[in-house]
């Protein structure tokens, strides 16, 4: 197969099963979510985001200098970072098509569900909040940026060595955490964040299994057809 949006590296993508049941916990997470918020159980959420947030100030010289990695110019950097090496890497732009569908349609949710949702941000209520950062734009729940990531990433593991695909799951995964560390998010918008990006990346990897299983076949029969 010669054409420039096929991979040149064998592509690891999850079968059907699996990426629909990634899909479905993502769903069921960010329900679960949206369930206890409207329920008002969130006196387990607040005191975590506490736990999460108020820590020593000898702890804090150290975390803060390093959350750095994890703001909104740390995170483009990262991902544009990871998706030209995945391109190169597989010689294909297919990775970055798939990254940036992953990428839109998490904000659009995300986005979609923090004005249904309308929450204060934690630094806004929270009297002893710490904020880390500058005021941020929006409601709070869920997390965008937890979502953005975490799809993307799920959409670029399939292209990833094994090696650094842990490493960008890691990654998505602090991401999460210093949403709350910063003082921006409580630890149920990160949840709810993550969800979607479940819910999205197991979508997107079930496209690319239909896509490049059906784009195999197509190059099969032509091979097997009579010169």
């Amino acid at each position: 197969m010669t054409a420039w949006w096929w991979p040149k590296r064998p592509v690891r993508v999850p079968r059907a099963w699996a990426a629909g049941l990634l899909a479905g916990l993502g769903a069921v997470l960010f329900a679960a979510s949206a369930a206890l918020l409207k329920a008002g159980a969130v006196g387990w959420d607040l005191s975590l985001f506490r736990i999460l947030n108020e820590v020593p100030l000898a702890v804090a010289s150290v975390l803060t200098p390093f959350v750095h990695l994890f703001l909104p110019v740390g995170i483009v950097i990262a991902v544009v970072l990871i998706a030209c090496y995945v391109v190169a890497w597989n010689r294909s732009i297919l990775p970055l098509a798939a990254g940036a569908v992953a990428a839109a349609a998490a904000w659009a949710l995300a986005n979609v569900a923090k004005v249904i949702a309308n929450r204060p941000r934690p630094y806004q209520v929270v009297a002893d909040a710490v904020l880390r950062q500058h005021p941020a734009h929006g409601t709070s729940f869920p997390s965008s940026h937890t979502a953005v990531t975490v799809a993307v990433v799920l959409a670029l593991v399939p292209f990833l060595p094994r090696v650094l695909a842990w490493v960008a799951i890691t990654y998505a995964v602090l991401v999460g955490w210093s949403r709350v560390y910063l003082g921006v998010h409580y630890p149920l918008d990160v949840l709810a964040g993550a969800g979607i990006g479940m819910a999205v990346g197991g979508v997107v990897l079930l496209a690319l299994g239909v896509l490049l299983r059906r784009a195999g076949e197509a190059a099969q029969s032509r091979a097997a057809a009579p010169g």
